[in-house]
Parts: C-alpha cells; sequence; structure tokens
C-alpha cells in the first residue's frame, strides 16, 4: 500500500519534469481509470438486447476502483466513466432518434448522444463520491464500506432524475431466468439491488484477493455468498407461475400494427389531409383482421394511429365520422391512441379513446400524464416559451391527471359479450411501476399499453422498451396487452408467459385471447413493494452507526481528498 493509501497496480500517473505527449498523458489516463472503462463496457453489453453475460460482475471492477481510490474528484471520475461508456453502448439509438425526430442533421445527433451519455446516470459518479465521503467521515470498516454503497448506490438509482428508468433488474425477465417470478415480492426494482448486491460481494472478494487457485477462507465464501444469492432468487421463482395460470375469463383482443412510417406519421399530425390515408390503412387492416378472426372482441390500434382529435366535440370532423362509422358497421369496439384537445386550456394530449360498438363514447378519454422530456415536453416551457418556437417538433403536450381505469364493453359482431376493467397504459407509462400500481389498485383487469418505437431504430430501443413495459405484468400479475406502429406487438400473461410478438417494420394484425381473473387479488408487491426505500435508507442509517471500524485510529483512518 502506498502512502496515499492505493495498491501499487492502481497508481495514478506521474509526471516528469518535461511535458509529456498527448499520446503519453491519454494513455496514462486509460490505464489509471480501467477498471471503471472495464465496468461500462460490461454493462453495457450485458443489458437488452445482449445476453446479460456479465450481470453478476459487471459493477465490480467499478466497485473495487472506488475501495481502491482515496480521492474524492477521482472517484467522482471514474463513476462518470462507467456511466458514459454503457450509455454509449446501451443507447446508441439517441442518435438515431434525435435525427428522425428532431430532424437534425446526423453531426448534430451525434453531438446529441455525446450529451446524453456525458450527463444521463450521473447516479453511478454520485453514489461512489457519497459513500467516499461517508466511508472518510464515519471510518467505515471493510464490508461495511461495500454494503452501504449497495443501499446508496440503489438510492441514488431511484431519486436520481432519469429520462429512461432502466436497471440491471430488467435482464433477469429478458432472459427468461425464473428469478424473475419473484418479482411479484420484490419487484424488479428488488432483483436489481439484490443484482447490485450480489457484484458488490464479488468487488469485496476480488480485494480480499481471491483467485481460482487461492487458498484462502474469506475470497471464496464471499464467492459462494454471491452465487447463493443467485440461486436462492431463482429458486424462489421456480413454479411461481404456475398458480397465476388459474383465471376464469377471456378477452379477444384484435391487435393492429399500421407500420405507418415518420414523414407519413408527421404529415398526417400536421394537416389532416394527410391523415384520411393513414386512417383508412387501419381501417383496412382491421377489416382484414375481423374477417380472418370474426371472434374478435375488441380492436386495438396504437399510439397516436388516429393522426388528428377524437373527443367526442369533434365528432363533425371527418377522419372522427369515418372511424365511428367504421365501428357502427363492424359492432366491434375499438381502443385508440389519438389526440385530446381542451378548448378551456388550450392544450393538447396524448391520449387513449375507447368506441363502444355503437360508436360512442360511453367513458372519459385517458390523457397521458407521464410525459417524455424532449419528445412530448419541454424542460421549464412554461417559463421559457420561446422554446417552443425554437424547436417546434420537440411536443408540447398537456399532463394529464394520472392513472385511470377504463370500462370497456366486449362486443363480437354486435353480440355482447361482457366487460373489461381496462388499465391503459401510454408508451412511456409502462416503465414507472407505481403508475401500473395505481391502475391496479382501481381494479384494471388487464393492463393495455399502446406505444410507437418507430423514431428509435432497431434493435435495441424497441426490445428494451418491450421488456422493461412486460415486467410489470408480473410484479403486479395483470395480463398485458402492448399495440405498437412498428412493432413489436405482444402480449403477456399474468403468469409471466409472453405470447406471439409481431414481425418488425410490416403492416400485420394478429389475435390475442387474453386469460385473466375477474377479480385479481394483488401482489405483495402491490401492497408493500414501495417500501424498498425505507428499506435501503434504514440500512444507510445502521451501517453508518454500527459499521465503524473501531480499530481505526484518528491517524491510520485518516484518507487524503482532492
Amino acid at each position: 500500500m502506498t502512502k496515499r493509501g492505493r495498491t501499487l497496480s492502481n497508481q495514478e500517473p506521474t509526471t516528469n519534469k518535461t511535458s509529456p505527449s498527448l499520446w503519453a498523458r491519454t494513455k496514462a489516463f486509460l490505464s489509471y481509470y480501467r477498471l471503471p472503462i472495464l465496468s461500462g463496457f460490461l454493462i453495457g453489453t450485458s443489458y437488452i438486447p445482449f445476453p446479460p453475460w456479465a450481470l453478476l460482475f459487471c459493477l465490480s471492477p467499478l466497485f473495487v476502483f472506488w475501495q481502491r481510490e482515496t480521492s474524492w474528484k477521482r472517484v467522482f471520475i471514474g463513476g462518470w466513466i462507467t456511466q458514459f461508456i454503457l450509455n454509449l453502448i446501451g443507447f446508441h439509438w439517441i442518435s438515431y432518434t434525435a435525427v428522425e425526430f428532431g430532424h437534425f442533421p446526423w453531426i448534430f445527433g451525434l453531438l446529441v448522444l455525446f450529451g446524453f451519455a456525458a450527463t444521463a446516470h450521473l447516479h453511478y459518479a454520485i453514489s461512489g463520491l457519497l459513500c467516499r465521503i461517508f466511508k472518510d467521515k464515519f471510518r467505515l470498516g471493510s464490508g461495511a464500506d461495500l454494503l452501504l454503497l449497495v443501499c446508496v448506490f440503489g438510492l441514488c438509482d431511484r431519486f436520481m432524475p432519469m429520462i429512461f428508468p432502466w436497471h440491471l433488474g430488467y435482464p433477469w425477465i429478458w432472459i427468461g431466468l425464473p428469478g424473475a417470478q419473484f418479482s411479484d415480492v420484490i419487484g424488479f426494482d428488488g432483483l436489481y439491488y439484490f443484482t447490485i448486491l450480489v457484484n458488490a460481494l464479488i468487488a469485496w472478494a476480488w480485494l480480499a484477493g481471491w483467485s481460482p487457485r487461492s487458498r484462502e477462507r474469506k475470497p471464496w465464501a464471499l464467492i459462494t455468498s454471491a452465487l447463493a444469492i443467485f440461486l436462492l432468487l431463482n429458486l424462489a421463482g421456480l413454479g411461481r407461475k404456475n398458480s397465476w395460470r388459474q383465471t376464469d375469463s377471456t378477452a379477444k383482443i384484435l391487435a393492429v400494427q399500421g407500420n405507418i412510417g415518420n414523414f407519413e406519421k408527421l404529415q398526417a399530425e400536421l394537416q389532416r389531409n394527410f391523415g384520411t390515408p393513414v386512417v383508412q390503412k387501419y381501417l383496412e387492416l382491421s377489416r382484414k383482421g375481423l374477417s380472418e378472426k370474426p371472434e374478435t372482441q375488441l380492436i386495438l390500434w396504437p399510439e397516436t394511429a388516429f393522426p388528428d382529435v377524437l373527443d367526442s366535440h369533434y365528432s363533425s370532423l371527418t377522419l372522427h365520422s369515418l372511424t365511428r362509422g367504421f365501428v357502427q358497421e363492424v359492432k366491434t369496439p375499438l381502443l385508440t391512441g389519438g389526440y385530446s384537445r381542451d378548448l378551456r386550456q388550450n392544450a393538447v394530449y396524448n391520449a387513449l379513446f375507447y368506441m363502444n360498438a355503437a360508436g360512442f363514447q360511453p367513458e372519459p378519454t385517458y390523457r397521458k400524464s407521464i410525459l417524455l422530456v424532449f419528445g412530448e415536453t419541454f424542460p421549464f416551457a412554461e417559463y421559457l416559451p420561446y422554446m417552443e418556437k425554437l424547436f417546434p417538433n420537440q411536443g408540447s403536450f398537456g399532463r394529464g391527471a394520472g392513472p385511470q381505469v377504463m370500462n370497456v364493453e366486449l362486443s363480437s359482431m354486435g353480440s355482447p359479450s361482457g366487460s373489461l376493467r381496462v388499465g391503459p397504459q401510454i408508451c412511456y407509462e409502462g416503465l414507472y411501476s407505481w403508475h401500473s400500481a395505481e391502475l391496479a389498485k382501481k381494479g384494471a383487469q388487464v393492463f393495455v399499453n399502446v406505444t410507437n418505437d418507430s423514431w428509435f431504430g432497431w434493435p435495441f430501443e424497441p426490445n428494451q422498451h418491450l421488456y422493461m413495459t412486460l415486467a410489470r405484468a408480473i410484479e403486479f400479475r395483470r395480463p398485458l396487452m402492448r399495440s405498437t406502429n412498428t412493432g413489436i406487438t405482444t402480449a403477456i400473461t399474468a403468469a409471466g408467459d409472453v405470447l406471439e410478438k409481431s414481425p418488425v417494420g410490416v403492416e400485420w394484425t394478429g389475435l390475442y385471447e387474453i386469460p385473466y381473473m375477474s377479480n385479481p387479488p394483488h401482489t405483495l408487491y402491490e401492497k408493500f413493494g414501495f417500501a424498498w426505500t425505507w428499506v435501503l435508507a434504514l440500512s444507510v442509517v445502521l451501517l453508518l452507526v454500527f459499521g465503524r471500524n473501531r480499530r481505526v485510529d484518528g491517524t491510520n483512518g485518516s484518507t487524503r481528498r482532492t
């Protein structure tokens, strides 16, 4: 150990009397921060759609670097490097979105990507810095500091704002690990926290000198503990889905995937005469689907499939009349995304509409309440009104009142066949557990998610978005039906079985028979899962109070910071 408290393998680059070349400085920088760089690569290549090959140890190099490093500044830099690299790998599609949605040139799209990568997940850097400060101030003992890191890392992830609330719990459902079924008890955020714990135990073993030939008991005990946690979570999920396959009702939903191109979609939303071919395409596909599957009880179109306002007080508009006439003709109810306008507040909303088999709208329109930053709302737009003029394509939608349940009457060719309590999610809302929890508490029997991933490219974002949304079905044991414009359209049962997936980038229809329970029970996660915040916070307090290394005196326990 050096005088600065570092191992020889992690010394910072030294400087000579002569100024080193740029290449030498770069090489020294990369060498010094090789562990954070490695973690960024491991995390980025272990998240959806990659196989989670490094899920159990992807954070370990970063944790080891933080434990060895005593400089607050370099701890922060190490965390920042990790998040920067994982963002470049896992979220490179941001540049494509900037070009497609914002109509920026490609060079600007790349600048947007680098800006995103530099700032999107700063909780990595902040959590490392906080833990370093706590360790210095409270003189935490070996092990207590790593357990504190798990809790602080989880809390920072929970409270730091993120445009896309992803985490390392979702690869469990992506790869089909049995432990994903245990999320109805601890949630996918719980799986994430245990994943962080496993990574921390492996980092602890690394610091304790673990190697395949090592005969030291402590490192092997730590590795064994990490593997035991992983195996126990999977054992807890084995066979858990079987009890959720017992249902008493079925809804037959025809999902229609229009595959409307971005240019056509934008033009249809800006000018009504361009909207006619879009609506006609959905009507033709729906007719075709009904002719092949006449037992259909509900037609489902994706987010903003209807490219105009569809509120009942706009019933005289041509596209509104055309759609209503179709529903009355086929005598089958329709759920579709569209736009809602509030005349009193002069606001436009991204919304979900329900028309019954008679063409009426008996339920209040659902208006999206969780808006995508830069896509549907601009930060501080209410205080900076001129931003809307500078960035007209970035969207300025109104915010809805929050989760609500829609009572949908099922009908097949005019023959009533029951009712369904639908919990609507529009696109981004499916990523938030609290939103789905409110829908479950309000009595939703089936979650319905409508979305449009055409702005994000293929295959990263569509797969990431898909499985992060499907996770809600297992957490709350409600089947989830997902309809998209370009794919991936699919459904998942309350037991976690994923049904047929639509092809991507084609016009397509598919009938989904969704089994559900008339009175679905409430999961433990719905009731108690959001206590995770208190569990982590209380653990931090206990570790700070009882985790001190009593043998460290004022001299040996002091650390240098810059």
